[in-house]
């Protein structure tokens, strides 16, 4: 993430738009490529060493606020840094200090009346932890952000480093929400599923409305609407813009207070040549309803088995169920797997469920809750505990009585 400083920005009414760089321009693809170049020369030295170096390449540059931003998000991303001693710095200076009261003074020549030095306690201590007087002296002060070694770097292409700085300052723009409105239409369901799920991983207060042919309707309130500033809510919600562009059609917009306290608005859409740096993921959640999927294909049952392609709207909320399946006659029906523990989920969940009202679903609960059938006694559809794994038999059981069930409903 970019701190508020770098952030660059240009007006256009009551719009407010960052300042984006054009990724294919021959002089921001060099500075990439040298600043790349400056972090792999540096690897297993020092973040101070690394610091002096960047410092130095940005003397009398124009463009230093560009290169700060870049710097920082090689340093924030592609970068580990590690203390490198010989034991915990805190246990090192304690022992040093020991035997400096028992000398007291230490000089650093010695005479007749004081002949304890500084060389001497480090040899001691060195002789302690079986290593040399240097390491011991290098090991005082390791846990200083400076002295961290930069133990990794993982080299990016100079365009993955371009598009992710264009990415970062539409984020730091951010910062100062105060409500983010957005239209997601058009997308295949798994990516409402994704979206969905970045939106309370992030924990972004929301409401939805919409449905999945008419596509959603949400708004996020930002930090600046609640009764106190929250700087944490606010890279909350930054770090969700990225989950946003993996979508395929969409629309927002951004109501932003700027520093002198005046409203601006800051618009994107699909149209954006911003690039998400998130991993695009729509498949499985867990373990457990892979190796499900997976046993599942292989028995021939007539049911053919979908991941999450049904979007039950709540109104404030949505819910989308593990699985969908249809039969080769054309029945359907639903699984929801639910095998998380934490009590605010487990209330949470089954709160759906009975919301959700749908007769077609099969609800499978593992035996390792805290629950019991009474919990699910209003839940409509089938309902069954599993152990360790879901027996596709069981489930295919249960199918055929729910999917007829909803049938002759209709």
């Amino acid at each position: 993430m970019l701190t508020s400083d770098l952030l660059q920005t240009r007006s256009e009414g009551p719009y407010l738009y960052p300042r984006y760089i054009k990724i294919n321009a021959p002089r921001f693809v060099t500075m990439a490529e040298e600043l790349i170049a400056i972090f792999t020369e540096h690897e297993g030295k020092t973040r101070r060493e690394l610091t002096d170096a960047l410092d130095r390449y940005a003397d009398d540059s124009t463009d230093y606020r560009i290169q700060r931003g870049l710097a920082k998000l090689l340093s924030d991303d592609r970068c580990e840094f590690t203390e490198r001693t010989i034991a915990p710095p805190a246990e090192i200076r304690q022992r040093l200090f020991a035997l400096a009261r028992e000398n007291h003074p230490v000089v650093l020549q010695p005479d007749l009346i004081h002949p304890v030095t500084k060389d001497d306690l480090l040899a001691e201590t060195a002789r302690e932890y079986k290593t040399d007087p240097e390491q011991v002296a290098w090991a005082l002060y390791a846990d200083l952000s400076e002295n961290h070694i930069l133990t990794r770097f993982d080299a990016p292409t100079p365009d993955w480093l371009l598009q992710r700085y264009n990415v970062a300052l539409a984020q730091a723009l951010l910062y100062r929400c105060i409500h983010m409105k957005l239209s997601v239409f058009r997308n295949i369901p798994s990516r409402y599923k994704q979206l969905f799920k970045f939106i309370k991983f992030y924990q972004l207060m929301h409401a939805i409305q919409g449905d999945l042919d008419s596509g959603y309707e949400i708004l996020l309130d930002g930090p600046v609407s609640m009764f106190r500033l929250s700087q944490k809510y606010g890279l909350q919600l930054a770090v969700f813009l990225p989950a946003l562009l993996l979508c395929t059609r969409w629309k927002m917009e951004a109501e932003i207070i700027t520093a002198d306290g005046s409203h601006r608005f800051f618009p994107l859409d699909e149209s954006t040549e911003l690039v998400s740096h998130y991993h695009d993921s729509t498949m499985y959640d867990s373990l457990l309803e892979r190796t499900f999927a997976d046993r599942f294909a292989e028995v021939d049952s007539g049911w053919q088995i979908e991941r999450e392609v049904a979007i039950i709207n709540l109104k404030e909320t949505v819910f989308i169920p593990d699985f969908a399946f249809r039969h080769a006659d054309g029945r359907t029906a639903l699984l929801e797997i639910v095998g998380f523990w934490r009590p605010d989920y487990l209330e949470k969940k089954i709160m759906k469920l009975k919301r959700s009202g749908r007769s077609d679903m099969v609800v499978a609960v593992s035996a390792g809750l805290n629950v019991g059938e009474e919990d699910f006694k209003d839940v409509p559809g089938s309902v069954f505990f599993f152990k360790n794994r879901i027996n596709p038999q069981e489930v295919i059981v249960r199918l055929e009585q729910v999917g007829r069930d909803a049938n002759l409903e209709t």
